[in-house]
């Protein structure tokens, strides 16, 4: 049975993430580089190599980071531009520095206690050539009850993201349902005011993202929740080798198959 109402609303989040990528050029598709930064001196054309000839640098100590350049190096952070030094903010701040020179947009990142530069290109051909995510047909069956059954205490587990990385994360239970004939169980990480599962399953194969999709959904109050896998997207390294994305844990390995939400954006 279908509801033309409800596929109409999933297909409408669709456009308007399709929308965003056309409105925004600093988003995942435009990403060009994520270069670690050593202790010392990083510089530009060098260390840091980069489509567009920059001079300047950027200098790690005790854990900080410093970019140094003169006026004639068409640097600009947040806007102004740079004749000096000047501390570098990175996306653990509340105020994370956007560095850029000409197309190109940069920040400086945090994965465990490595620093990254992180690139965008604004004229990427990626963006240029950018017609739409992919998505399995709408089916509301995908829109699936699920029983939660709570972890006491919540499980801490440490996770991996494909730099080889780490950071604890919380799970705080364990979603299970009926699918493909069989009982399939993902653990749920909690994530701020929701609930977000890293999975894979059997699309995997040839279908979809091989590194994994996620779902988020609201906490409940009970324990039950619905899992609507329609809504289901892909993971950044879907679109870029130069994301840090979560390595989906042991747990969420499906081998059920699960043909809704975002299939691979590259054949």
């Amino acid at each position: 049975m279908t509801d033309p109402d409800y596929i109409q609303s999933i297909q409408t989040l669709r456009d308007a993430r399709d929308q965003r990528v056309r409105e925004n050029p600093v988003n995942w598709l435009s990403l060009i580089g994520l270069f670690p930064l050593s202790k010392g001196e990083n510089r530009f054309g060098s260390a840091i190599a980069l489509p567009q000839p920059i001079t300047g640098s950027l200098k790690l100590q005790k854990g900080q980071v410093t970019l140094e350049a003169a006026a004639e190096s068409g640097l600009f952070i947040n806007g102004q531009a740079l004749d000096g030094k000047q501390l570098i903010h990175t996306d653990q701040d509340d105020a994370p520095d956007k560095i850029e020179a000409g197309s190109l947009v940069m920040r400086v990142i945090e994965r465990g206690d490595q620093l990254f530069l992180r690139v965008w290109d604004k004229d990427s051909t990626a963006l240029k050539t950018f017609t739409g995510f992919h998505y399995f047909p709408v089916r509301t069956e995908y829109c699936i009850q699920a029983q939660l059954v709570r972890f006491d205490p919540p499980k801490v587990k440490k996770t991996l993201n494909v730099i080889g990385t780490e950071r604890q994360t919380t799970y705080i239970g364990e979603a299970r349902f009926p699918w493909d004939g069989q009982q399939c169980r993902l653990i749920a990480e909690e994530d701020e005011d929701e609930l977000m599962f890293n999975f894979t399953d059997k699309t995997r194969d040839d279908l979809t993202y091989s590194g994994g999709r996620f779902l988020t959904v609201a906490k409940p109050t009970g324990n039950t929740l619905t899992l609507d896998f329609n809504l289901a997207l892909n993971w950044p390294c879907a679109y870029t080798p130069y994301a840090t994305c979560p390595l989906p844990p042991y747990e969420n390995r499906l081998t059920a198959r699960l043909e809704a939400g975002e299939m691979r954006y590259h054949e």
